[in-house]
């Protein structure tokens, strides 16, 4: 009998310490604390602090997993000392270990398709509105996340207004996690600083992209070796400015939305006056020797502005892009306006990550995406880098670089500073606005907000015509646009060929599908 009652305590014994190893663990993982931020009106709760409110599951009752990211963009020469003290974190929280695989832009498309053909397995990648994202949906290459969100993606849902969220969506699916930033821009051009100074420029004259001739031939006319407007197929007017500020483009392939007026009419934007009138342009810009001769082949700008080899180009701007621009390119720069604030869906969703088909866990893929919208840490190691090595704290919040180091000598610099996550988590460089995040709020508050903003096209019922249409642009898009050829007898052709090839059929596509979509959100 005494054996029997010394046993009982013994389980009553083990029972109650177990209870306090537990309350113990429960107290420890709720000691820090939430601070809401307001990156835009768009967004919500956004978490400064290192929370583990929704933990997404014990790392110790996981397999080890490496997750591996597609990234565009050269790789920073020391990524790999970056993300060894990303996976401790990772280790710890999800018993995970992340890679990024970088790929050159100009080798994206072709690199990245070949990667889905051969069933490489790989986990995220980012993708964009304006870099193929529903074309991507539409073959069939990322899987539909609601479930996986539901289940482990709560802090984006906490950070991101459900408006935002559902302009990922694909025929009612989604399908990408978008970045905490700003989901609005506006458009125009970049010059230098010392050149605009030293001419005595008047800014305030340029109404149009037209009224910027006569400072370009004072440039070509007086600073040898210097391009007057710098510019790539993909940095055009016609494909910056318009494109994204005259233009709402309602997904891949032809078939625009104009920004101005009431209607919910899809137009062929290369059949439109606009179109011929910035192409008409660019092609006497051209002829006069204003634009780089290799203008319709060029892949990247590069820092030509900061190299001192080109006065001009085309810039898309944000609270403090002049600033980020300036930094980047080592000169000080100043921005004119062509296009104000506008939001659609394709800015709303400027940045996502999306998982791959090819994912062998789709889950890990989304604990770690989560933690980019709650863990400082991480954040702060995959944007700016190790503190002491490529940072150095000014105060809490602010950074710069160390002494002797610039964004041109660093070995990370923070390039991918707008690309991923809950952004305000980031330390603010010593150049920044204190009240960048503020800004960027009242920023998006005063765009102009799309007619069409949370439509999402489905490409899915012609793809095939987008993909023909695609390559024809392969053949005229670049040499109209920047001027490389006479568009008036460029234009017609281009526009033959893009019928021939499935135009029509993607317009009316477009149209159908709009149209449904405003009868569903009247």
């Amino acid at each position: 009998m005494r054996k029997h009652v010394n046993r009982y305590h013994l389980v009553l014994l083990l029972l109650l310490v177990f209870s306090l190893v537990a309350a113990g663990c429960s107290s420890s993982g709720n000691n820090n604390s939430n601070t809401n931020t307001a990156a835009n009106t768009e967004s919500k709760n956004s978490n400064n602090g290192k929370t583990e409110s929704t933990e997404a599951a014990d790392a110790s009752k996981q397999d080890p997993y490496n997750i591996v990211m597609v990234f565009p963009g050269p790789e920073p020469k020391d990524q790999k000392l970056v993300l060894d003290e990303v996976n401790k974190i990772l280790t710890a929280k999800i018993n995970a270990t992340l890679e990024i695989k970088s790929i050159d832009w100009s080798a994206w498309s072709d690199k990245t398709n070949l990667m889905f053909a051969s069933d490489e397995p790989f986990d995220l990648m980012f993708s964009a509105g304006w870099f193929g994202f529903t074309q991507q949906v539409a073959k069939g290459q990322f899987i539909p996340l609601d479930d996986l969100v539901n289940q482990y993606g709560q802090d984006f849902l906490k950070t991101i207004d459900p408006a935002i969220v559902d302009a990922a969506k694909v025929n009612g699916k989604l399908y990408g996690m978008v970045a905490n930033k700003e989901f609005a821009a506006d458009k125009g051009l970049i010059l230098r600083k010392d050149l605009v100074d030293k001419y005595k420029f008047d800014l305030s004259t340029v109404k149009e992209l037209a009224d910027m001739e006569p400072m370009f031939k004072t440039i070509k006319e007086n600073e040898p070796g210097v391009t007057p407007f710098i510019t790539t197929g993909g940095a055009s007017p016609s494909a910056m400015i318009l494109d994204y500020g005259y233009y709402d483009m309602l997904g891949e392939g032809p078939g625009e939305l104009v920004r101005t007026g009431s209607d919910l009419k899809v137009i062929n934007k290369i059949e439109d006056p606009k179109y011929m009138e910035y192409a008409k342009l660019m092609r006497k810009w051209y002829e006069a020797g204003y634009v780089n001769k290799d203008a319709a082949t060029l892949q990247d700008i590069g820092k030509a502005l900061g190299a001192g080899k080109a006065f001009a180009q085309t810039g898309s701007f944000k609270p403090g892009s002049n600033l980020d621009n300036s930094r980047t390119q080592g000169t000080d720069l100043v921005e004119i306006q062509l296009a104000t604030p506008f939001t659609s869906t394709t800015d709303a969703t400027s940045a996502v990550f999306a998982i791959s088909r090819t994912s062998k866990d789709p889950a890990r893929a989304m604990q770690f995406v989560n933690l980019l919208y709650t863990d400082k840490d991480i954040m702060n190691l995959l944007i700016n880098g190790i503190e002491g090595k490529h940072y150095v704290k000014k105060s809490d919040n602010v950074i710069d670089f160390p002494a002797g180091v610039d964004a041109g000598s660093s070995g990370y610099p923070p390039t991918r500073n707008w690309m991923l996550g809950n952004l305000p988590l980031v330390y603010l460089w010593a150049s920044e606005d204190p009240q960048k995040w503020e800004a960027y709020a009242a920023y998006n508050k005063s765009a102009e907000k799309s007619r069409a903003l949370g439509f999402a096209f489905n490409a899915e019922p012609v793809k095939t015509e987008i993909a023909a249409t695609s390559n024809v642009e392969k053949e005229f898009k670049n040499i109209i646009v920047t001027g490389s050829v006479d568009p008036e007898k460029y234009i017609p052709d281009f526009t033959a060929k893009m019928k021939a090839a499935g135009m029509d059929k993607i317009i009316a596509e477009k149209q159908k599908q709009l149209d449904e979509w405003a009868k569903a959100n009247q």
